[in-house]
């Protein structure tokens, strides 16, 4: 007989820390120069730690109600009128996000990888392949997980240690400062990369151990977090702060640094670009599923397999949307400040009125 309760702390700690790493990669040490300068590594550590703070209420939550997902024990604490609300504003929320993602992997692939390919193909091919993957389940989603982490971390952290042998720590100071509001919203910015984290909500009621979703989770955005800084100490130790803002791509710069002996591995680049590749689907997969789970979830389908075939579209034409790079980094940013407001108030409102209907607390009255 097949065990109902399949996922292991570290599987899903494994689906959380691969749905993290991903398309921001790239440009993530330009946006940390711009906000801190040379305190660009403690910008990025204040979005690590604000990421944490953030996803603790939530992965605590739904391990108060180990047997359900987010979306059905949110009908009995605040009602279904609302909870229906929330579930679509969540659901646009992800589609939107999956179609922005898409479109930076379009862009950077036409940039770096198929420059005479349209990117309207290399965009929606990425997003059928997401949707090919979605239609399996929950359980067979944390195994393509679990299997390509170790394929993402190991040559990241690798390749990123390798060009670290290159930069000048006179570039990182001072890399104490008085914080100031830029910081702090860097700091932010650096935040919205780990609210992919969000997935757990689909992971607690497979569970084998439920309450271990918040160690689960942690470790998921402390391994994440500690790559995304090093990324950025690299960057910004190699090429100074200033010379990081004008990059776009900084960390794939870092990589074209990188040599091994005098002509054995000179294009670690090349390997860096075809890892993120494989980083890049991991997190669209997990976006693109838990938009198929919701619309699942809002319209009472049988499975996810139908709302799957549905989201493709919705993604394909928000990611056809933006004109040009940088509104879609502009867009993609905006999405985050939203989104984060409306999960902080979604997640205020379920843990007042858990407080409220506590069995204990009624017990006690």
């Amino acid at each position: 007989m097949t065990p109902t309760r399949q996922i292991t702390t570290l599987r899903a700690a494994a689906v959380i820390g691969s749905t993290i790493i991903g398309v921001g990669i790239l440009s993530f040490p330009r946006y940390m120069a711009a906000a801190g300068g040379s305190s660009a590594p403690l910008v990025a550590f204040s979005g690590v730690v604000i990421s944490i703070v953030c996803f603790w209420p939530l992965a605590a939550l739904c391990r108060r109600f180990p047997r359900e997902s987010l979306f059905v024990f949110s009908r009995r604490l605040i009602g279904k009128p609302l909870s229906f609300i929330f579930a679509l504003l969540i659901l646009l929320i992800f589609v939107l996000l999956t179609g922005l993602t898409a479109r930076q992997f379009g862009d950077v692939a036409t940039t770096v990888l198929f420059k005479k390919t349209p990117i309207e193909a290399t965009v929606f091919l990425m997003l059928l392949l997401c949707q090919l993957s979605s239609r399996r389940n929950i359980v067979k989603f944390t195994y393509i997980h679990f299997f390509y982490l170790p394929l993402i971390i190991a040559p990241v952290l690798l390749i990123t240690l390798i060009s670290m042998r290159n930069m000048d720590l006179l570039n990182l100071q001072p890399i104490l400062v008085m914080p100031s509001a830029a910081f702090w919203k860097g700091a932010v910015k650096a935040s919205f990369l780990f609210q992919s984290s969000f997935i757990i909500v689909l992971l607690v009621p497979l569970m084998q151990k439920p309450k271990q979703a918040v160690r689960a989770g942690i470790l998921a955005i402390a391994v994440s977090g500690i790559i995304y800084l090093l990324i950025v100490v690299a960057a910004i130790g190699l090429f100074g702060s200033e010379e990081t803002k004008l990059l776009i791509y900084p960390t794939l710069e870092s990589a074209r640094s990188a040599a091994v002996g005098e002509g054995f591995l000179e294009r670690l680049d090349a390997i860096f670009i075809v890892l993120w590749v494989i980083s890049v689907y991991t997190t669209l997969y997990s976006t693109y599923y838990l938009a198929s789970c919701l619309l699942q979830h809002v319209f009472a389908f049988r499975d996810q397999r139908m709302s799957s075939t549905l989201i493709l579209p919705l993604t394909f034409i928000v990611a056809s949307l933006p004109a040009n790079v940088f509104k879609t980094y502009t867009w993609s940013l905006a999405l985050g400040l939203a989104s984060m407001i409306i999960l902080a108030v979604y997640l205020c409102l379920l843990w007042s009125m858990y407080l409220l209907r506590r069995p204990g607390k009624r017990g006690a009255a």
